[in-house]
């Protein structure tokens, strides 16, 4: 099972946008006003991204679900670093833009691709200064004793007949 944040975004008081607030950037990506309301997001997503590459051996797990702004951008900053290991770019600035010009966004999520930018480069700075959050790396680690219940095992069977 996906892990997701208990955090599922900020609402601007001033203009009712959707957004990620944390300690290096808590304003409004739309109207600039400040929120008291934080997530250590850019910690958060780390050890989400750490424990999905090692129960399934990427970041984006094959289930996800966006059931809110957060797990919207932690989705696409999931997926921005799967095909970062795949493409393996010399310019991660160039990179990022071609993938968010990529996304599809909706009307009222347009001002999270500068968001998701500023947070992917932090993101990025920890994960080319961590050996062990880099490629397979993390592959070939023991599974963290608290995540084996969530590997399930090839004989397991589901009883449907109930």
């Amino acid at each position: 099972m996906p892990i997701h944040l208990s955090y599922q975004g900020t609402i601007c008081s001033s203009c009712g946008t959707d957004f990620i607030s944390y300690p290096q950037n808590n304003h409004c990506p739309k109207c600039g006003r400040s929120s008291d309301e934080s997530c250590d997001f850019i910690v958060a997503t780390i050890a989400t991204m750490k424990d999905h590459k090692q129960v399934y051996g990427q970041y984006f797990p094959e289930t996800w679900f966006s059931g809110s702004t957060a797990d919207l951008v932690q989705g696409i900053i999931f997926e921005l670093f799967d095909n970062l290991e795949i493409e393996k770019p010399k310019d991660i600035n160039d990179f990022l833009l071609r993938q968010l010009k990529a996304v599809e966004w909706e009307e009222d999520q347009k001002h999270l691709a500068s968001q998701i930018n500023q947070i992917a480069l932090q993101v990025y700075d920890l994960y080319k200064s961590d050996p062990d959050f880099r490629s397979d790396n993390l592959k070939t680690k023991p599974l963290n004793p608290k995540l084996k219940h969530l590997q399930s095992s090839p004989s397991e069977s589901v009883d449907t007949s109930s």
